[in-house]
């Protein structure tokens, strides 16, 4: 008689097969959510990685502008999009550097340029596909033209 009283109360602390398999159904429900969240995540540091190689490059192209180089100078100065691998797979083209012209702000005379890169998005290596376009417009004081060195 002193084995009933312990069976029940062996009977009462054991799961049932439902309770267990309940359980295994949340576990791999969170499982599954969180390898999921983590390739997204992966994906968006890759992007967030692009984009600021991307606006680097472009913001370098721009200072050496202002410095008071012309846009061939420039070309020369910057690393080559074919031999850097990171480049190559950042940035979708050339970044280009276009002269708008003279502006003039608080009565200065004023040279203004806008340089424009595009992300590339492809998760394909060797492969481009155009994401957004960054464009900058920057501003450096006009110098009389004999005192710019001439474009080679």
């Amino acid at each position: 008689m002193n084995l009933r009283p312990h069976m029940r109360r062996a009977r009462r602390a054991a799961y049932t097969l439902v309770e267990v398999l309940a359980a295994g159904a949340i576990v791999s429900i969170g499982t599954t959510a969180m390898v999921s969240l983590s390739s997204t995540l992966m994906l968006q540091e890759e992007l967030a990685n692009r984009v600021a190689v991307t606006r680097n490059y472009q913001e370098n192209m721009v200072r050496l502008w202002q410095l008071g180089l012309s846009d061939v100078q420039i070309a020369a100065l910057m690393p080559s999009q074919a031999q850097n691998a990171v480049l190559q797979q950042a940035i979708y083209g050339t970044p280009t550097l276009v002269e708008d012209g003279v502006t003039t702000i608080n009565g200065v005379s004023m040279d203004t340029a806008r340089c424009t890169a595009v992300v590339n998005i492809s998760q394909t290596p060797g492969a481009e596909t155009a994401g957004a376009s960054f464009t900058l417009t920057a501003c450096r004081p006009s110098l009389l033209a004999d005192l710019r060195t001439p474009a080679p």
